[in-house]
């Protein structure tokens, strides 16, 4: 049987009806969204089943339904025999594998993303500005162009040799848009805008992050991670509950660096990777790191069956 690495996806993957079959044919996913609605009095289920998408998208109802979806889609795979043994994730992804290592408790994660999601709207409103994936260039095409006229861009997210996801001044993006149409081999897409979030600029969010982290776990206690964890800054291994704590209130300033997370699993001998959580997008970045990988997810009845059977 193949060994495992389970990548939760980060808000944003969110979509009108994502968890709807696990909710009606799992009892124990859809605890997790009993749990979640009876603690912070919210129709959690109803906006993943039914939206709208404009609902979805604001910023706490997208960390919070994805962060759900994210804990909930994996009881399935496990009930399949098809347990992880390395997990890692990206933004809210990060806390639900923390929770699937049982190094934080699902209650008191529940906490920390519906409130901290509340910090990073008023983070965004602060910063403003807008942000853009660019896939069809490396590194060394990208970096001439990231300084504009109209202020600079950050690189936020090295997703792929040839995929990056860039924050800056509306007016630096249109232009860098605009300086882009028509060529073939590049493709863009707006991103939500989040502010320059996964950059040294969210260290302005730390000390209000580890205070919130604090008073959400209340008498709980972080954990070792029971499951291998890799951050996805660098793809490092972590695994105390000092390191697990530097996660939860320093993942926003630091990039994510992708292809390092990746390798750092190839060199453990990790070549299954299964995206639990709605979409497959960073699935889709593992293999453009290395094709050699083998990808699948985990997003409703048909997916999973389809991971059983190539991961058997």
């Amino acid at each position: 049987m193949a060994r495992i690495v389970a990548i939760f996806p980060n808000e944003g993957s969110q979509y009108v009806g994502m968890g709807k079959e696990f909710y009606a044919k799992s009892i124990t996913a859809r605890e997790f969204f009993d749990k979640a609605e009876k603690l912070l009095e919210l129709k959690i289920a109803k906006t993943c089943f039914l939206g709208p998408k404009e609902d979805q998208d604001k910023i706490v109802n997208a960390h919070l339904i994805t962060f759900v979806c994210d804990v909930a889609f994996l009881d399935p795979l496990v009930q399949n025999r098809r347990k992880p043994e390395l997990l890692t994730g990206i933004g809210v992804g990060e806390v639900a594998a923390l929770v699937a290592a049982e190094s934080l408790p699902y209650i008191n994660a529940l906490q920390y993303v519906v409130k901290r999601a509340s910090i990073l709207e008023k983070f965004a409103q602060k910063h403003g500005g807008a942000a853009l994936s660019i896939s069809g260039v490396t590194l060394d095409q990208l970096n001439p162009i990231l300084e504009r006229e109209t202020g600079n861009l950050l690189v936020t997210h090295y997703l792929a040799p040839d995929t990056f996801i860039l924050w800056g001044t509306l007016e630096a993006i249109d232009s860098l848009q605009a300086e882009t149409q028509g060529l073939r081999q590049i493709k863009t897409n707006p991103q939500l805008p989040r502010g320059p979030l996964f950059s040294p600029r969210a260290a302005e969010l730390e000390g209000d992050l580890d205070r919130l982290l604090t008073e959400c776990l209340g008498e709980a206690k972080l954990k070792n991670p029971k499951i291998s964890f890799h951050r996805c800054s660098d793809g490092e291994y972590v695994g105390t509950p000092e390191a697990v704590r530097d996660v939860l209130t320093k993942q926003y300033s630091r990039p994510v660096d992708w292809p390092a997370t990746v390798k750092a699993a190839n060199h453990r001998g990790f070549r299954t990777w299964v995206e639990v959580g709605p979409g497959k997008v960073y699935g889709t970045m593992v293999r453009k790191v290395d094709t050699d990988n083998r990808v699948s997810n985990v997003e409703d009845v048909k997916s999973l069956t389809t991971t059983v059977k190539i991961t058997g």
